[in-house]
């Protein structure tokens, strides 16, 4: 007995070995951009001459993201599409939880679909999360779970964050649900960026339609639904609980069942186009960064700001060939200011080869770390959503990016970058150094650059993964 024990523990060691070696190397392979979709994006109108259907406000405060998904929510009638990679029940998740939990009760159809790796950490567990998911009018979707049958494609995420109401507007961007990206606090977080598109015609918006026949394909083809369990005294506790939340947010936040002035408060833009990476969990080719390559092809002037960067040869080229006729400027969290610490050490292993590109890469010391993912293609074109100039986001993760074309929206998002600027320093491929007039430098300590320097040794097989 004791051999065929230690058999199957060899067994399973080995197997849990080749799991993991698939889960590192796999990733290596990288796919090469899509021919097919390259001509695709040559048949595509990114531009209109005159104004279109559906209007936008962009949204840079937490505290406002917080406030506009509840107003979503709590004016909500029909339906309600929520998907989002990281949901937890902290503060401000609960928030939402419990604004989703009222429209349950009012009899709102809702669906949710959440990535299976933060399903099993931050919501498992959630009594209210639980309890929201047993009405019947509530369907959960989870992308790729954690289960035995997916061990060999867990790299394989959906980084996507969107909210879609009643079929007549949408919010799209880089924020995850909770209180890193939501509500009014100042410790602990990160600044980010959500656009609100608001459908004039009731619900013929070309990218309105676009993100829901996305949300309709990625449903069917990749999540699994949680099974409802039997309703017991811990829900109604749970409902009790969420009940007095949402009491509470109607006294802070008065106008969240009966706000109506969404076209008063959104700006015209002449178009407005979705494009993604694909929705199967698997290896995916780089549909997103050939987008912005080919949207950047005959720019004057290309501005990326990206919470870090993690290139591979391709990438570096995509970069090369937009620095060679254009002025590229990369905008990116300092090391001494980033909060993710894989994407700052591959930063201080790759930074000689992002500066060869040609590009002027800013290193941002703003006071707080800069989740946001955009750029800007002139004076028109803004890209805006989810995805982070990485290999993860190009080639492992689903991602969601908005094209706006719109002048007056490229204008204020290039403002907020003139002010990133001023706090960063400006680093040039000679090595030239400038910091800029709100510039506040910060000094790592002994044990950071210890932190780093045994960073920079393990990350480097596994940057494909960060």
């Amino acid at each position: 007995m004791k051999k065929l024990l230690k058999k199957a523990g060899k067994a399973i060691l080995l197997f849990l070995l080749i799991v993991v070696v698939v889960n590192v190397l796999l990733p290596l392979f990288c796919k090469k951009p899509d021919k097919e979709y390259a001509e695709n994006l040559r048949k595509t109108e990114f531009t209109a001459e005159t104004t279109g259907i559906e209007k936008i406000c962009c949204i840079d405060d937490n505290e406002e993201a917080l406030l506009w998904r509840l107003r979503m929510i709590g004016t909500a009638r029909e339906s309600i599409v929520l998907s989002t990679f990281d949901l937890r029940a902290d503060e401000n998740g609960t928030k939402l939880l419990a604004a989703l939990n009222c429209a349950a009760s009012r009899g709102v159809k809702i669906q949710l679909l959440i990535d299976g790796i933060y399903q099993q950490l931050f919501l498992a567990g959630s009594s209210d999360f639980q309890a929201l998911s047993s009405y019947d009018n509530v369907k959960v979707g989870v992308y790729n779970p954690v289960i035995p049958a997916n061990l060999f494609k867990v790299n394989y995420r959906m980084h996507d964050k969107y909210l879609i109401v009643d079929e007549k507007m949408y919010l799209l961007g880089g924020r995850n649900s909770n209180d890193i990206f939501l509500g009014d606090q100042t410790k602990g977080i990160n600044v980010d960026r959500d656009i609100l598109v608001y459908d004039t015609s009731g619900g013929q918006g070309e990218s309105l339609q676009q993100i829901e026949d996305y949300f309709h394909k990625i449903w069917k083809e990749s999540c699994v639904s949680i099974k409802k369990g039997k309703k017991s005294s811990k829900d109604a506790d749970a409902y009790r609980h969420m009940e007095e939340i949402y009491a509470a947010l109607l006294k802070k936040y008065n106008d969240i069942e009966t706000y109506s002035a969404w076209e008063k408060d959104t700006i015209e833009v002449n178009k407005i186009t979705l494009i993604h990476n694909g929705t199967q969990a698997e290896r995916k080719t780089p549909q997103v960064l050939q987008a912005i390559q080919y949207l950047s092809e005959n720019a004057d002037h290309v501005t990326i700001q990206t919470p870090y960067v993690i290139c591979n040869s391709y990438m570096y080229d995509v970069l090369r060939g937009i620095s060679d006729h254009g002025k590229l400027q990369i905008v990116l969290n300092a090391v001494e200011k980033g909060s993710n610490p894989w994407g700052c050490t591959d930063y201080l292993n790759q930074k000689k080869k992002i500066l060869k590109t040609g590009a002027d890469v800013y290193e941002l010391m703003n006071d707080y770390p800069v989740h946001t993912k955009a750029v800007l293609v002139d004076e028109r074109l803004s890209v805006v959503g989810s995805y982070n100039l990485d290999m993860r986001s190009t080639y492992l993760d689903t991602e969601l990016m908005l094209v706006i074309d719109s002048e007056k929206l490229n204008r204020q998002i290039r403002e907020t970058e003139s002010d990133y600027m001023e706090k960063s320093k400006e680093v040039l491929a000679n090595g030239q150094e400038t910091e800029g007039a709100k510039y506040q430098g910060k000094v790592l300590g002994w044990k950071k650059k210890l932190y780093y320097g045994m960073l920079r040794i393990i990350i480097r097989p596994l940057r494909q993964l960060l």
